[in-house]
This record gives structure tokens, C-alpha cells and sequence, in this order.
């Protein structure tokens, strides 16, 4: 609707014959409605939704241009051969920058925070029923059930949607070792504290929630990434959003937790993010990696910063 308001609102005209003072008032009070009117559709067509392309220019008067890259945290071949213009916008950067350098001290304080320490198992936490049903769902993983009873639900739920590496790296582990060879400074927007903290934070319930809905739909979520690396490799941020926002349940309860959850990972991580990466896009020469997710929208990273003043502008 808006686009097509869009289209048309140049040619919007209001015809000034003379008439009778009745209709004056009515017309006066018709224009000042239609003003109203006029203004929001003007906002509307301001406002850039950012629905295709992954490699952004992003400037602002008196700083060098930085670019910002939807990458997709997987290793398909197809996903980590980069296009020309993004291995060029790359090489020529002075630095990088990703969600959260992947370096040893991070994994480790990754792997503590996944399991318990007070004492407490899966079994325990999640009953009989539920933790048959993990473990089941767990043997393509290659996951011992005594291994599998130290992690905690959220931490069970991730690791059995994560897509299995078959090629190597995941796409952000590439350019973070890219980086590196070529001596760039390299730069997180995030920690891990900050990224486990999303889950960690979740109540009980909540993470029990999570993890039973994942076991009911663990093949609709392997259809889903198989939907969302061919978005991504069509540079379809719209597509990428919608299919992400898919919920495979009619349950109010996992709806709703849905709907709680998705502010969190993504709003409040975007304002975080583009608060972070100022100082980069001050110094300029910045190429700044992140999940294409966070790209798209009004109130994605790409929005943020045009609000915030900057020039962004699609380069791929």
C-alpha cells in the first residue's frame, strides 16, 4: 500500500475552483486531513525498509566509507566462495569487525556456560518424558546420552538445530581468519557473556519451552535453513525476515515466548550493535560482518544508521 501511495504521491493536486464558503470550510478542513495524510505517506516512502542486498556502503561527511555484510553462519560452499565485490570491499578494508571474535578463551567460556555446575542435569530439570525424546533426537549428533545430561535445555535446543559442518568453516570464521592473514585489526560488537546472557536469562520454563518445541519441529528447522541460505543467496533480506519469523506452532504459549524472545535477539542486539561500530565507522575503511537477519527492516542495523545520520547505500 505504501509503495503504491508512493508512486502516486507527487501527483497529488488539490483543484482550487471558486465555491460556495460552505464548501470552502469543508474543503479547508478535507485539506488539512489530507495533509495529515500526506505527511505520514511521505514518512512511509522516507522510511527504507532494506529488503535485498547483503553489502552495504556506509558513510557519513568528513569520514572514509565502511562497509556492512549480511553474512549466514553456515559453511556451504556456495555461501563461503564470496562474490568479487565483497572480497574487494574486503581486502581494501583497514579493519574488520563480526558479532563476536571466535578465539579459544571464547569457546571455553562458551562450553562452561552450556552446562550445569549446580549439581542439577537435563534428566532432572527436564523429566523422563522430554529427556527420551532428546536423547533420540540427539543420536545423528553422535552425542553420548551422559554427555548430553550435563548441557542445559537452551544450550540442547542450539546445539541440535545447529547445521552439521560438512565443508570446514562457517562463513564469519573465514573472514575473521581473512582478516587476520592480511594483519587487519579485528573488533567484536558483541561477547560471548552478552550472547549467552539471551538464553541464559530465559526463565525455566521458558528454556523447557524451547527446547520441546525445537524436538517437535526439528525437521521443519532443517527445511527452514535450507530456505534461508537460498534467500541469502538471492540477497532477499524480505525473505530472510519472513522466513525466520516462521513459527512452526499454533501454541499461544510458544507464540507468545516467540514474540518476547525475537525483541531481544534482534532489537535490542541491533541498537547494541550500531552503538558499537561507531567508533569504526569514525575511523572509516571498516568492513563489519552480521547475520543478514539484522539488516532488514525499520528497526534493523541498516535503519538504525540512517537515523543516526549516515549514507547507506547498496553495493551488492
Amino acid at each position: 500500500m505504501a509503495t503504491e501511495l508512493c508512486g502516486n504521491y507527487q501527483r497529488l493536486t488539490i483543484n482550487p475552483y471558486p465555491m460556495h464558503p460552505f464548501f470552502q470550510l469543508s474543503v479547508v478542513r478535507f485539506c488539512m486531513v489530507l495533509l495529515l495524510v500526506l505527511a505520514q505517506i511521505a514518512q512511509a516512502c522516507a522510511e527504507e525498509h532494506y529488503d535485498r542486498g547483503l553489502l552495504w556502503r556506509v558513510e557519513k561527511a568528513g569520514h572514509a566509507p565502511s562497509y556492512l555484510f549480511g553474512t549466514v553462519h553456515v559453511d556451504d560452499p556456495r555461501v563461503t566462495r564470496l562474490p568479487e565485490p565483497v572480497v574487494r570491499r574486503f581486502d581494501a578494508a583497514a579493519s574488520f569487525t563480526m558479532e563476536v571474535v571466535f578465539d579459544p578463551a571464547a569457546v571455553t567460556r562458551l562450553a562452561t556456560r552450556m552446562v550445569y555446575s549446580d549439581g542439577r542435569d537435563l534428566l532432572q530439570v527436564a523429566g523422563a518424558d522430554l529427556y527420551g525424546k532428546v536423547v533420540m533426537a540427539s543420536e545423528s549428533t553422535g552425542m553420548p546420552p551422559e554427555a548430553l545430561r550435563l548441557f542445559k535445555p537452551w544450550a540442547v535446543s542450539m546445539l541440535l538445530i545447529m547445521p552439521q559442518l560438512e565443508h570446514g568453516e562457517i562463513l564469519d570464521v573465514i573472514l575473521m581468519r581473512r582478516a587476520r592473514e592480511q594483519l587487519k585489526a579485528v573488533h567484536e560488537l558483541e561477547t560471548v557473556d552478552e550472547q549467552v546472557a539471551l538464553f541464559e536469562d530465559l526463565s525455566e520454563r521458558d528454556q523447557l519451552l524451547m527446547l520441546r518445541h525445537t524436538i517437535d519441529n526439528l525437521e521443519a528447522s532443517r527445511l527452514i535453513l535450507r530456505e534461508l541460505v537460498d534467500a541469502w543467496l538471492a540477497r532477499d533480506l524480505a525473505a530472510i525476515a519472513e522466513i525466520s519469523n516462521r513459527i512452526e506452532s499454533a501454541d499461544p504459549e510458544v507464540i507468545g515466548f516467540n514474540d518476547r524472545f525475537k525483541v531481544q535477539l534482534l532489537d535490542e542486539r541491533n541498537k547494541r550493535m550500531v552503538s558499537r561500530m561507531q567508533s569504526s565507522l569514525v575511523t572509516g575503511g571498516a568492513f563489519i560482518a552480521i547475520g543478514a537477519l539484522h539488516l532488514h527492516g525499520t528497526r534493523g542495523v541498516l535503519a538504525l544508521l540512517a537515523r543516526e545520520g549516515y549514507a547507506v547505500t547498496r553495493e551488492f
